[in-house]
């Protein structure tokens, strides 16, 4: 079963562009982090989104986490992203969808794939699901003020042929 955890900023991004559902392509179980869920509920209406993505049966809420070690974790990260990675370990998962640079690299050497919504993004356009990933960058750019280097969208375009 391929399981992964996802952070605020990928869910946020994701969802904005209506390509959430489409996870479903590389994953069996998306869990979302109770510190996920109240961070991406203070943004309007977005609670009722993640409401109909919690019906699609992809993705599930994830409420229990080692508060200890979280607590040790958010020292360094923000505490959606700490919750991400401590409840990755909890639910045996493979992957973390976040965007945050040390996030990923701590995840890498807890043993998690890391994924980037760049990545997803890259990778759903070539598999038809999705417009081309430069002009869906430019749009999280636009509406949400996402931050990506040029070089990182190239290296995520680049890695797309690489299934996740």
């Amino acid at each position: 079963m391929r399981i992964a955890v996802v952070d605020s900023s990928s869910l946020i991004s994701l969802t904005h562009l209506g390509l959430s559902a489409e996870l479903s392509l590389f994953f069996d179980v998306v869990f979302v982090p109770r510190a996920v869920q109240q961070e991406v509920n203070k943004i309007g209406r977005f609670r009722y989104r993640l409401k109909k993505l919690y019906r699609t049966r992809i993705f599930a809420r994830c409420t229990a986490a080692d508060k200890t070690n979280v607590s040790l974790l958010s020292a360094e990260l923000d505490k959606g992203e700490a919750e991400a990675l401590i409840q990755a370990e909890e639910k045996a998962a493979m992957f973390f969808i976040g965007d945050e640079k040390r996030a990923r690299e701590i995840g890498e050497k807890k043993g998690f794939k890391s994924v980037g919504t760049v990545r997803l993004l890259a990778r759903l356009h070539l598999e038809g699901r999705a417009d081309e990933p430069r002009a869906l960058v430019h749009k999280l750019r636009h509406d949400l003020r996402f931050r990506v280097s040029e070089r990182v969208v190239e290296e995520a375009i680049a890695m797309a042929p690489e299934p996740i």
